[in-house]
């Protein structure tokens, strides 16, 4: 079961766009843009899930930038930021639940 919601999630084709301002999710004739912040604010890495755990959540300057998009394995994304953040393992799964929250 969790190997068919790996396979629904993972993108036909990914992309950074617009000066590193977003990044393109394809996926079955579907296009999804994800807003470097937004991704930056979303990172679950340790340190940034601690900061909101002691009640200081990243919160990132309007101009952060994805620097950097690596896959890891087939089946998520590190992303680098133009903030130096660059510990972030971003799951096909969750990128594809961050862009139905976006749409919704």
């Amino acid at each position: 079961m969790q190997d068919d919601l790996l396979q629904a999630a993972v993108p036909d084709t990914v992309a950074i766009g617009e000066d590193g301002r977003v990044l393109i999710i394809d996926q079955a004739g579907t296009r999804r843009r994800l807003a470097a912040a937004r991704l930056r604010r979303a990172c679950r890495c340790a340190g940034c899930r601690a900061a909101g755990l002691l009640g200081t959540p990243i919160e990132p300057d309007a101009a952060v930038r994805i620097a950097k998009a690596a896959p890891i394995g087939g089946y998520a994304l590190n992303l680098a930021f133009t903030d130096g953040h660059a510990r972030g393992v971003f799951p096909f799964v969750y990128l594809a639940s961050l862009a139905a929250e976006a749409v919704a």
